[in-house]
């Protein structure tokens, strides 16, 4: 076993480490070296070759390949140490690794994990049925038809209508295939409207306020069981696409020190991105799973060049109490998930979230009973909802004998 020493250690090499990365060696950080298991750094985007990126970064539309090309050539003296697995991280800057070479112990000022998130598929989605060949993620069809040039199959059904639940009809398409039906819980799609109408483009009815029930076939795919308000019915075809419903890769941060959301199971962090360890910052999609590779990539740029104020002594903002903000059940997820507290001064921030279900009505937050931010938001799953510039600076004060103690404030979101 063997050390390494470097600056910064950034832990996947998708859009949003490489954005750290860039905005590191922007500000000037040396010894930075961005890890990750694959044998090419890019992550998801890489796989996926229609043109859904670059619009926010580049102002115009790109494929993911080019996309990827483009946003690495900004990392100035970064080190890209790829085929290398993370299997552990502990206090103070600590990781541990394994490749082909061998097994050593990585020692950083700061860590950074970007460990990005995955789509569910098909058994923590409960759907019943034997195991034939032909049912995967939109992730697993874009690498076989836009990596391997081959086409699983001709007729498949998708299940989901999130955004990337219409990326894998142009994926389909790319491999001459053509989806069959879309299976949608909901009484809406839960992209943005707009998105019905490339469905219609492509010939794929959408079947709404439906589930998929089973899934028929012993060697192969043969047809699905779908229950919809017009009862029960089947629908012959060769392929199933479990698409969204992402989950972040957090199996790290899970077995580590890192505190963890008590519902999400995500990792806490706060609105620098540092988590409850202020040595290491987790970013992107492992902690609010899945925004687009832009928006990834640009908090990339900005979690890298807050921790480049740190590392040159430009500004502390790792002081202070590390206080998780709790939230009730209808909200699956929320960003930053704790604040640091430092009595005395202010703080505001803005609360990103994402809901189970289609909501509308107020969303309150609450600190130590009393509501700071009250406002009516529509929301619909897998779409984020932004609070803007929540005050969370009160501190209530009570008399014990003489002294006034200060409690540091418990804050809650909630759905009224």
């Amino acid at each position: 076993m063997s050390d390494t020493y470097c600056n910064v250690a950034i832990v996947g090499a998708g859009p949003a480490g490489i954005g750290a990365a860039a905005a590191l060696g922007e500000a000037g950080i040396k010894d930075v070296v961005v890890f990750d298991r694959e044998a090419q750094a890019g992550g998801i985007p890489r796989h996926i070759h229609h043109p859904t990126f670059g619009l926010l970064v580049f102002k115009r539309p790109m494929s993911g390949p080019r996309f990827i090309e483009k946003i690495i050539a900004r990392c100035k003296d970064v080190r890209f140490e790829l085929e290398t697995s993370i299997t552990g991280i502990e206090p103070a800057g600590v990781l541990a690794a394994a490749s082909c070479k061998g097994s050593r112990t990585i020692h950083a000022r700061h860590i950074i994990l970007a460990t990005g998130a995955r789509e569910k598929p098909r058994h923590p989605r409960l759907v019943s049925g034997l195991r034939p060949q032909g049912i995967m993620t939109t992730g697993a069809l874009q690498k076989f038809i836009y990596g391997e040039k081959l086409s699983p199959f001709k007729r498949p059904i998708i299940v989901g209508t999130e955004l990337v639940s219409f990326s894998a009809l142009a994926t389909l398409r790319a491999g001459g295939a053509k989806a069959l039906a879309m299976i949608e819980s909901n009484s809406r799609i839960s992209a943005y409207r707009p998105a019905m109408g490339f469905g219609a483009l492509m010939g794929t009815p959408v079947h709404l306020n439906s589930q998929l029930v089973d899934i028929g076939g012993r060697d192969k795919v043969e047809f699905v069981t779908i229950k919809g308000p017009d009862g029960t019915k089947n629908i012959a075809c060769d392929g199933v696409i479990f698409s969204g419903d992402f989950v972040g890769e957090t199996a790290l941060m899970q077995s580590s020190h890192l505190e963890m959301g008590i519902k999400s199971r995500l990792p806490l962090v706060d609105n620098r991105w540092l988590s409850s360890d202020n040595k290491t910052s987790v970013i992107g999609n492992c902690v609010h799973p899945a925004d687009m590779g832009d928006q990834c990539y640009l908090e990339g740029l900005e979690a890298g060049r807050n921790i480049g104020q740190i590392l040159t002594n430009k500004v502390d903002n790792t002081s202070g109490e590390f206080v998780a903000i709790s939230h009730d059940p209808g909200i699956k997820f929320l960003t930053p998930g704790a604040v640091r507290i430092t009595l005395g001064q202010p703080q505001k921030t803005d609360i990103r979230l994402h809901v189970r279900a289609p909501f509308w009505g107020k969303i309150n937050v609450v600190q130590n009973g009393k509501v700071v931010y009250s406002k009516r938001h529509r929301c619909q799953p897998a779409r984020r909802i932004t609070l803007h510039n929540v005050d969370l600076s009160g501190i209530e004060q009570t008399q014990q004998n003489s002294p006034t103690v200060q409690t540091l404030p418990q804050i809650e979101v909630k759905l009224v």
